[in-house]
């Protein structure tokens, strides 16, 4: 029998339900809003931390498909950032919000599970690289609105996509203008498997399950070993947010 444990929630930030051993927290819809308000953020980050010490959580998924963020709206937000007279140490505080979710994800001693469906921007992509399994929808389409607003992508994608495609790939990818969908992400080997939008929610949970059936100590081992190749990204995302930066005049 399945048990269910209550939701922890931050309303339009994030929900946290734990099935079993099967963690899931899906991000809200005003998930870039709330980075900048430290008491939301740390709470995000406790329960990453809550999902690390728990010994039932076996597996962790991330679902970023509720009312998700697309490009326009993300350019929009962007420059209305940039146009006002905001404080450009919120600004540094979103970049290292972010810096510290990817070194998270990427820390956490668990598998993680991304799932991900729609308009994809950049800075989402960069969450799903950072995780160990990623599943999306067929009518998806990854954006680069970094080009658009003349900044840098965001939270990693340089550093993960030169080392999963090679340099030459990851500059052309990163550089072109083009967009790309899933199944092209799927032969890039950027994605691992594409299915109905239908069928999301329900794979990505049979893909947790399945992975919760292995031993929880050999995947731990397997992540630090693969993690060992990982141990610049730190100075990489605090190299990635300086040059951003310096993209806005911050």
């Amino acid at each position: 029998m399945s048990v269910e444990t209550p939701t922890y929630e931050r309303q339009g930030f994030y929900s946290l339900k734990q099935l079993d051993d099967v963690a899931t927290l899906k991000l809200g819809n005003n998930f870039l809003s709330n980075t900048i308000d430290l008491d939301i953020k740390n709470s995000l980050f406790d329960v990453i931390d809550h999902i690390s010490d728990n010994n039932e959580i076996k597996v962790l998924v991330i679902m970023n498909c509720i009312e998700q963020i697309g490009c326009e709206s993300y350019i929009d937000f962007c420059r209305q950032v940039l146009d006002t007279e905001f404080d450009r140490k919120s600004i540094q505080r979103m970049c290292n919000v972010f810096d510290q979710l990817i070194l998270k994800i990427v820390g956490l001693n668990k598998p993680i599970i991304y799932a991900d469906c729609g308009e994809v921007i950049s800075l989402f992509l960069s969450m799903g690289l950072a995780c160990d399994y990623r599943i999306v929808a067929t009518h998806t389409i990854f954006q680069k609105p970094y080009l658009e607003l003349e900044t840098l992508p965001k939270g990693g994608s340089a550093f993960f996509l030169s080392k999963m495609l090679g340099y030459n790939k990851a500059k052309q990818l990163l550089m072109s203008e083009k967009k790309f969908n899933a199944l092209e992400a799927l032969e890039m080997g950027i994605v691992d498997q594409v299915v109905p939008y239908i069928q999301l929610e329900e794979e990505a949970h049979k893909i947790a399950r399945d992975f919760s059936k292995r031993s929880l100590r050999s995947l731990e081992g397997i992540k630090r070993l693969i993690n060992y190749t990982m141990k610049y990204i730190q100075d990489y995302l605090e190299f990635e947010s300086f040059e951003l930066l310096k993209t806005i005049g911050a």
